[in-house]
């Protein structure tokens, strides 16, 4: 078993944003450490931002990157910063340092803009154009965020999805339900209303969730490869004829519920805009042997979200 020994924690930050920082290690160890901080001085257009947690070996200079770590923000859990405020943060830092013994160390907390340069590419003639990564991702490859259907907050991998049904609005709610509300648009069935898409929320700038017809049409309209990028099992997704050389790569990132995290590396489901059943939705799914659309509920599970524009 991993035993980390942590006789003295100092901490600095890098971003005049981040103030009044406190860490208590868990007694007895057991590898997570308590941290609390302020934000201050965010604008309200300024954009998102995201902890980066960094741990020293004051003796070697070795450094360790903190990936393992949930976040809440005013007493609410969160995937990201959401704003100024109070912010606790409960790191494993066995889990990221590994078997190593540390006499004292600093940690280094600082804010990293979410903002990234996301591609977009159109893979048949009349298409949306796909967004190269999925919402909360840094890299094509990435999972990013996890979110129950009509959900606009997201959830890292692993931390604390909502298995409450109580707690998720679009549980057991008809189309025409969701309508009377304003979560969904009043033409047909609808589509999620921009307030409630994630994409339109999280990212603006004409993102939105994908519909089920254009799942369909990315199903039946280009070519599906089962491949792995840089160690991440998913789907290349190509366009066919003079589009053959725009794709997409989906990530096989399973799918969220409580805090456990299953079918990563094995199976991909993706939340389309549009209600279905009393209760569900659209999603695209595949694994290594297929691929297709259907529907999901909408609850308690999450799945990642693939913006198009």
């Amino acid at each position: 078993m991993a035993i980390i020994a942590v006789t003295a924690i100092e901490f600095v930050s890098a971003a005049p944003e981040v103030t009044d920082i406190t860490a208590k290690q868990r007694y007895p160890w057991n590898g997570l450490v308590d941290i609390t901080c302020k934000v201050s001085g965010i604008e309200a257009d300024a954009g998102g931002y995201e902890f980066a947690v960094v741990a020293v070996n004051k003796e070697t200079g070795r450094e360790y990157t903190g990936s393992n770590f949930s976040i809440q923000h005013n007493g609410e859990e969160v995937p990201d910063v959401c704003g100024n405020g109070d912010y606790s943060l409960l790191w494993n830092a066995r889990e990221d340092m590994g078997q190593v013994v540390f006499e004292r160390m600093t940690v280094r907390i600082t804010l990293e803009a979410l903002a990234v340069s996301v591609g977009k590419v159109q893979l048949w003639e009349g298409g949306p154009y796909w967004a190269d990564r999925n919402i909360g991702a840094k890299k094509p490859e990435d999972s990013g965020l996890y979110f129950w259907w009509g959900d606009t907050k997201g959830h890292r991998p692993g931390y604390n999805f909502s298995s409450d049904n109580s707690a998720i609005y679009t549980y057991d709610k008809s189309w025409w339900e969701l309508q009377s509300t304003g979560w969904v648009t009043s033409v047909g069935i609808g589509v999620l209303s921009s307030s409630h898409d994630a994409a339109h929320v999280k990212w603006g700038g004409g993102w939105r969730m994908p519909t089920a017809q254009e799942f369909d049409d990315l199903n039946s309209k280009c070519d599906w490869t089962w491949a792995t990028m840089n160690g991440v099992k998913g789907r290349v997704v190509r366009g066919r004829g003079t589009y053959d050389s725009n794709s997409i790569f989906l990530p096989a990132a399973g799918s969220g519920e409580g805090t456990s995290l299953y079918y990563a590396g094995s199976h991909g489901l993706y939340w389309s805009s549009i209600p279905a059943d009393v209760g569900s939705a659209g999603v695209l799914y595949f694994n290594s042997g297929d691929h297709g659309t259907g529907y999901r509920y909408a609850c308690p599970r999450g799945f990642p979200v693939r913006p198009v524009q």
